[in-house]
């Protein structure tokens, strides 16, 4: 053991080093810095722009809550007839891709609902008539709570509705944007205008002219390009889009009355028609629109939702107001963490340990233990002989030992063996020294009262002490004094 102690004591120093360093390297000590301008939306989150709490307040309230966490492509199976929220921003490199918003729409258009909080809303549904633009006078992104809120938020309440029912003392933040919806102009090189190419002009498209007003129209007046009372475009209803042959405000050219009745070319989910509930003359806070057969509502400030914005106010119940507007506590309630970075699939015991330096550190130890094991079958030293292995058995030593004292007839040699270690067990037994006298013993289990004849264990003693002092004793007397012998011992 001696021989190999450097190099085991250098194997555990190299690992402990390794270790450390590798927990040095990836263990975040203190958390991520968070501010309105870097958030992190996530339900996993308990920081300042988490929605944790709310998480954790619909859990105890028994709501059916859970995390998505999966492509939105496995909503309709996965998801149906439930209720989506997503709140953004995402996670730096997440944005939705054309697949993921055209079956977010889709699911939406089957019967599902969507709570998109968030201030570019069209980030997270992929619309492109959604329209948003910042206040123009943002407050600072460091400040606290207290000194961004905007103070006259119930201004904002456009009508009594569901939503609003109850919400007095509301509580946004300065930096809830406002929302406009109507489509977006075409490019000036062809009549199709993408995704990418809305996205950065969010905040300056206006809305398009208004067309003059003949008397063929005077009677689609009402279904045709309105603003409400807060401002908001709306975009042509279906009926008006279909009539005229214009685009739909999702970009689907609409049906026209000569194209036939078998052309089922284009849809009807569209954002058109939003009931306003928060809003100003610069847009919608909170717009709420039927889409074919579902429903979506998209709220403009997170800090409603967040951890350090839902216990202000009325915040609460606006949001509380919003689920059971969308059949909570009927409806299953899904959180999105997909797009937050937290994605299902493979082993959950990897999943668990993913992000974690211990991947690495078993990885390490893996790449040690080979080192280890290839240097252990490695000779470091001259040739030793193999070990002899002792063939001899211990009884074949006591067989012959045995077979001398039986031809010399050496009877008491053989008790000479066997009754110091009856007196020692019997003497450790009582509690007396392994030297007392026979008549000790003998008062000792008297007063002990064990379940031993007094006579059979004093003639047990004189005749070995008798056959050690020189007496005769033949193979028949040795053979019952060692049973007596072994049947006291196992009486104690």
């Amino acid at each position: 053991m001696r021989r190999y102690f450097g190099i085991i004591a250098t194997t555990v120093i190299v690992i402990a080093v390794i270790i450390a360093m590798s927990a040095a390297g990836n263990i975040e000590f203190d958390r991520p810095f968070e501010n309105e301008l870097a958030p992190n939306r996530s339900s996993y989150n308990s920081g300042p722009t988490g929605t944790r709490a709310l998480y954790q307040l619909l859990e105890e309230l028994g709501m059916p809550v859970s995390r998505w966490r999966n492509n939105y492509s496995s909503l309709n199976a996965e998801a149906k007839d439930a209720t989506l929220v997503i709140v953004g921003p995402f996670l730096a490199g997440q944005r939705l891709s054309d697949e993921e918003a055209s079956a977010l729409q889709n699911w939406v258009s089957g019967g599902g609902r969507a709570l998109i909080i968030s201030r570019f809303p069209i980030e997270q549904f992929g619309d492109p008539v959604i329209h948003a633009k910042e206040p123009e006078k943002l407050p600072a992104w460091d400040a606290p709570p207290e000194q961004f809120i905007d103070e006259k938020s119930d201004e904002l309440i456009v009508q009594p509705t569901e939503l609003t029912r109850n919400v007095r003392g509301l509580a946004l933040s300065g930096f809830a944007s406002r929302m406009k919806f109507y489509p977006p102009q075409p490019a000036a090189d062809s009549g199709e205008t993408k995704l990418e190419e809305v996205a950065p002009r969010i905040e300056s498209s206006p809305p398009p002219p208004k067309p003059e007003p003949t008397p063929e129209t005077d009677k689609k007046d009402q279904r045709s390009n309105t603003s409400d009372q807060s401002g908001v475009e709306i975009s042509p209803t279906p009926e008006t889009a279909v009539e005229t042959g214009a685009e739909t405000s999702s970009g689907i050219p609409a049906k026209n009355e000569d194209a036939g009745e078998d052309d089922d070319d284009y849809s009807l989910a569209m954002l058109y028609a939003p009931v306003i509930h928060l809003g100003d003359k610069d847009g919608a806070a909170l717009a709420d629109f039927t889409y074919d057969k579902g429903r979506v509502i998209f709220l403009s400030d997170p800090f409603v939702a967040a951890n350090n914005g839902i216990a202000r106010g009325a915040n609460l119940t606006l949001i509380m107001n919003i689920l059971r507007s969308m059949g909570a506590p009927n409806r299953k309630i899904f959180f999105d963490e997909f797009h937050h970075g937290y994605r299902s699939g493979g082993n959950p015991l990897v999943n668990y340990f993913r992000g974690t330096p211990v991947p690495w550190l078993l990885l390490q130890g893996f790449l040690l233990s080979l080192l280890i094991l290839y240097t252990y079958g490695r000779r470091f030293a001259r040739p030793l002989p193999l070990p002899q292995v002792d063939r001899h058995s211990p009884l074949e030593f006591v067989g012959s030992m045995a077979n001398l004292q039986q031809a010399a007839q050496a009877r008491e040699l053989a008790l000479e063996s066997i009754y110091p270690r009856f007196k020692a067990r019997l003497c450790r037994r009582l509690g007396l020294s392994s030297r007392a006298q026979k008549e000790e013993i003998i008062a000792s289990a008297r007063r002990r009262r064990f379940p031993i004849s007094e006579i059979e264990l004093r003639q047990t003693l004189t005749d070995a002490e008798m056959t050690l002092a020189g007496e005769k004793i033949d193979d028949a007397r040795l053979s019952a004094l060692v049973a007596r012998m072994r049947r006291i011992i196992s009486q104690i």
